[in-house]
């Protein structure tokens, strides 16, 4: 059996590193329906890390079904469970599996389709459209039923277009695609952005940034965006030109953070160090929240003494960081779900329209925060 991983380099817990890399190992089949895997006390050994870790690692798969346990025999991955009869599949296809949000999704998805009976079929894209592409031809040629795409790149009409235009039902997620017209579940995005710079405001700051990658087409960026820009209008404030970090190629912010390429930081950095600087900065999600605290570290800033700092997605990593992240957190198992009712009345024969659900979204106040000095 292929050794499980973790980092002690790592800031994010050892636990959830433990899960994530579980969690991929049997989505994308290197660990096999029903193998056996090594005891706790192996792994402890084998990884130098404690069982108390590894049990709460075990806890969170077992819920979300990727292992099961058998008294006395040990821990194993799950499988398919036995069919008498063939079912219909529908295809999921998200840009990775190694996120909590992700998993949480799928969650959504799979309780209400396993309700009715279908299967589902999980493909990650890695944010490559050849592989998006590859993904959809494949579950195409299986017979599925219908999709759920969280696509990889949404100005690129004519790819998708081409693609899910062959009367399959489809429903998207995250973002809806300019032109393709179909439905699409999402995070209320632009309410969410509206609480994280309420919360800043009325905390005092005027002088707010915004921190994103070079994505601001992205439908869920914009957004986030477009209320960072309204709620400074609203107070009579200017906002200012956004930071933007990491290379425009690059669409997974997990990919940026852990590639830590300081220069990337440059313009981050360089603001911070103007007389002018910011005193709080609205990141676009949690992983460019956690590049932040890297940054203010290298500028002798203080997080939320000098700089207060809100992220967007409540990651599990979010309440481990020092100090905790202040963020917004989406309901990705809301999400899920509801983007599997969606596509089981489109199955079931409603007409393929373009429609936007949004999931409300929840501010999440920690410690990065704090009253202007």
């Amino acid at each position: 059996m292929m050794k499980l991983q973790v980092s002690k380099t790592s800031p994010l817990p050892l636990h959830i590193q433990l899960l994530d890399d579980l969690r991929h190992k049997v989505l994308t089949g290197v660990f096999h329906p029903h193998e056996r895997l090594l005891g706790e006390w192996e792994i402890a050994q084998e990884l130098e890390i404690s069982r108390t870790t590894i049990q709460k690692a075990w806890q969170s798969a077992e819920e979300e079904n990727l292992i099961y346990r058998i008294h006395g025999k040990g821990t194993f991955v799950s499988g398919p469970q036995p069919q008498t009869a063939v079912r219909k599949s529908i295809g999921l296809i998200l840009p990775d599996f190694r996120s909590t949000s992700a998993a949480q999704t799928m969650h959504g998805v799979e309780r209400v389709f396993r309700r009715k009976g279908y299967r589902v079929q999980v493909a990650g894209s890695e944010y490559s459209v050849a592989e998006e592409d590859r993904m959809l031809n494949e579950m195409r040629t299986d017979g599925v039923v219908g999709y759920i795409v969280w696509a990889v790149e949404s100005d690129n009409h004519e790819r998708l277009l081409s693609q899910l235009s062959e009367s399959v039902p489809t429903v998207l997620l995250d973002r809806p695609v300019a032109q393709l017209h179909l439905p699409c579940v999402s995070s209320n995005n632009y309410v969410g952005g509206m609480q994280a710079m309420t919360h800043l405001i009325e905390l005092g700051h005027r002088n707010i940034a915004f921190l994103a990658r070079p994505h601001l087409h992205l439908a869920s960026v914009a957004e986030r965006y477009r209320a960072y820009r309204d709620a400074l209008y609203e107070v009579g404030e200017r906002p200012a030109e956004p930071i933007l970090i990491g290379n425009e190629h690059e669409l997974s912010s997990y990919d940026a953070y852990l590639t830590n390429d300081q220069a990337s930081l440059t313009p981050l950095i360089e603001r911070l160090r103007q007389p002018d600087r910011p005193t709080a900065i609205f990141a676009v999600n949690d992983w460019m929240a956690i590049r932040i605290l890297r940054a203010t570290t290298s500028v002798g800033l203080r997080v939320p003494h000098d700089l207060s700092l809100v992220g967007f997605d409540n990651l599990d990593v979010s309440k481990s960081l020092t100090p905790p992240l202040t963020t917004v957190a989406q309901n990705a198992e809301v999400i899920g779900a509801e983007a599997a009712y969606r596509l089981l009345n489109l199955i079931d024969g409603e007409p393929m329209r373009e429609v936007l659900s949004l999931i409300p979204t929840q501010l999440i106040v920690r410690e990065s925060t704090m009253q202007v000095q």
